[in-house]
Formats: structure tokens, C-alpha cells, sequence
């Protein structure tokens, strides 16, 4: 059986993480194997019994970490954690193994490569609680398209990080999709597919599973 770590939530007493993405994992035929900034020495020193990585979803990432001052995030995630999380994807780079982030997932990603964030999207969509319809414009995963996505979060991509695609986006603009050029599966969507049905979700996982060796 392959594992695959999963990223967690964390506050001074607790690990936490929706059990959407266990099901999800293991109805991929997969060990889902939830991962807490304690843990990181140790799963970077078993590196080579991960198959896969995701970078769950969370709150709003500390400003400072793209060098801007807080002036929009209210719930911020532990540093703890995002630099747990930024030596994950440092040594799972190097190993090619798929690595998916979802929506904070994504901006972690895009924060790592070296970009920035909206602390506070304005927009005609309601992003924080919504369906909507997105466009693929890059057929690397997808057929290039229309597609309805479920939607959680009040920030987005800004300035793209060095290396990364654009493969999908609102049509306000947002970025809802990149992937990172010349890696296996380094790949980064601002909605939560372990929670959506989509047709674009399923196509996701199944893109992911597919990578997993």
C-alpha cells in the first residue's frame, strides 16, 4: 500500500484535518497519513515511504512571509506550520513525487516559488462561499473548457511564483489553477475538490492517483 501525506490544521492543543480528504485518499486505494509540523524531522527522514504529498487547506497565511505588511487576514495560520509545510514541498520537490496543493495549499505553493497574495479579493463572485464557473485555458490536466468549482477563500494569487502555469481562472480573473513547468505533478487549485463531485474534481484525483508510483 502507498502513502500519502496529508498536511494538517494545528492550534496549541490540537492537530486537526476534514475527514473528506482521508476518504478521498483511500478511496484512491491509497494510506492517507495526516502530517503535523511535530512530525516533519521524521517524515523528511522516511521521505523515500511517501508516495505523494498534499498541502491541505487552512486559514490565511502570515503577510510577512511574502513581505507585506497584515492589513486583511484575520485568521492566520501558525507560522509553525507554513514552515513546516515550506520544508515539505523544499525536499519533495527534489523527489518529483506528485505533490498537490489545495486552495492555502495553492498559495503555499505560490508563496514557496517566491510570489505574493490579495490579502482580500473584491469581486462580483462570492469566492468565500460559493459555486462558480471557471475556464481552463491550459489542457496539460483538462480539456480546455468551462467547468463549475465550489469555492472557500477571500484571498488569491497575486504576483505568480517563479516556474508556475496558470492553467485556470475565474472569470473575475482570480487564479483557480497552476501547475509548476518541467515537474512530474507540482500542482496547485483554489477550490476543494475532496469535497466536490465536479467533473473537474474527479479528473483531478484521478490525475493525481495516475502520477502516484
Amino acid at each position: 500500500m502507498k502513502i500519502v501525506g496529508i498536511t494538517c490544521g494545528v492550534d496549541k492543543k490540537k492537530t486537526y484535518l476534514n475527514r473528506d480528504y482521508i476518504a478521498t485518499i483511500t478511496n484512491l486505494g491509497f494510506v492517507p497519513l495526516m502530517i503535523s509540523p511535530d512530525m516533519t524531522e521524521k517524515i523528511l527522514s522516511n521521505i523515500n515511504k511517501i508516495s505523494a504529498l498534499v498541502i491541505s487547506g487552512g486559514g490565511d497565511i502570515n503577510p510577512n512571509f511574502y513581505g507585506e505588511k497584515n492589513i486583511a487576514c484575520k485568521n492566520l495560520v501558525p507560522d509553525e506550520r507554513v514552515l513546516s509545510e515550506m520544508q515539505l514541498l523544499k525536499e519533495f520537490i527534489k523527489t518529483e513525487k506528485p505533490i498537490l496543493g489545495i486552495c492555502y495549499g495553492m498559495q503555499l505553493m505560490n508563496i514557496f516559488l517566491g510570489g505574493s497574495l490579495y490579502q482580500n479579493i473584491e469581486s462580483n463572485i462570492k469566492h468565500q462561499s460559493c459555486n462558480h464557473e471557471v475556464q481552463v485555458t491550459d489542457d496539460f490536466l483538462f480539456k480546455k473548457g468551462q467547468y463549475t468549482v465550489n469555492s472557500s477563500h477571500h484571498q488569491a494569487i497575486k504576483i505568480l511564483g517563479k516556474g508556475l502555469q496558470i492553467f485556470c481562472t475565474a472569470s473575475d480573473k482570480v487564479i483557480e489553477g497552476v501547475y509548476l513547468k518541467d515537474h512530474p505533478f507540482f500542482v496547485g487549485v483554489q477550490w476543494h475538490p475532496e469535497r466536490h463531485n465536479g467533473e473537474i474534481s474527479l479528473s483531478l484525483w484521478k490525475s493525481f492517483a495516475k502520477k502516484i508510483k
